[in-house]
């Protein structure tokens, strides 16, 4: 006959307390001389472990808004003096209309400031997640003459947009497609005009003038193609705020 095998219970572990049971418990017991040291060095503890959650849903909310952000269609012409179109872009509020559903979905909010100082301004954007951490990206233009027979408040105005366009779309990761449909745009070169004013800038920024017509697709800066000229731009100007 087999003998039962009597088998004692082990006792359960106690669950950790965790560092806000400790800080509550030491609060309860009232804040002394002794404690307060001890105290003061919780709370601390208490503040970085609050930051590095709020960093991980951050950061895991930012996987999630990414595998979901669009390629921007730029729409909106620039004009030459002469009246023809410079190049396409895409308005902030183009950007918003698109962005602005994806970020209230995964929990994040935007905001702007911006500042001015040796003819740039800077627009500063505050990516906020509803956990509490927060990245911050900013992008610098220089004050120009802005479109053409603009006014100096219209130039500022120019820049300011630009900067705070810049400054989302490095801070969510946004593709601006700057294709263009139409058939004269994708086939014939830029101006003479756009020509000398991008040799201007090639040469003002140090860049490399082959490697530039080679980014380009382009054996002079003449035959560049009109539908590049967008992009040119961008990757000018990206230079030149620095």
């Amino acid at each position: 006959m087999n003998e039962l095998v009597k088998t004692e219970a082990l006792p359960m572990a106690k669950p950790v307390p965790s560092v806000a049971d400790m800080l509550a418990a030491v609060i309860e017991r009232g804040v002394s001389a002794e404690n307060v040291a001890a105290l003061e060095a919780m709370v601390k503890l208490y503040e970085r472990m609050e930051e590095k959650t709020a960093e991980k849903s951050f950061a895991s909310a930012f996987v999630g808004l990414q595998a979901e952000m669009p390629s921007v269609q730029a729409t909106k012409p620039v004009p030459n003096r002469d009246g023809s179109v410079r190049y396409k872009f895409a308005p902030f509020e183009d950007l918003m209309s698109q962005v602005g559903p994806m970020l209230q979905k995964h929990g994040f909010t935007v905001s702007f400031s911006s500042r001015v100082g040796e003819g740039r301004i800077v627009s500063i954007c505050t990516l906020q997640h509803v956990g509490g951490h927060q990245r911050v990206n900013e992008f610098a233009v220089r004050i120009g003459q802005g479109p053409p027979s603009a006014t100096e408040s219209q130039a500022d105005g120019s820049a300011a947009t630009y900067a705070k366009r810049f400054a989302l779309t490095e801070a969510l990761n946004i593709v601006v497609s700057h294709m263009d449909n139409d058939a004269r745009a994708e086939g014939g070169p830029i101006t003479s005009e756009q020509a000398d004013e991008l040799k201007e800038r090639v040469m003002a920024t140090g860049s490399n003038p082959t490697a530039f017509l080679k980014f380009a697709g382009a054996a002079t800066f003449e035959s560049i193609p009109a539908a590049k000229l967008g992009i040119l731009d961008e990757q000018l100007r990206r230079k030149e705020k620095k």
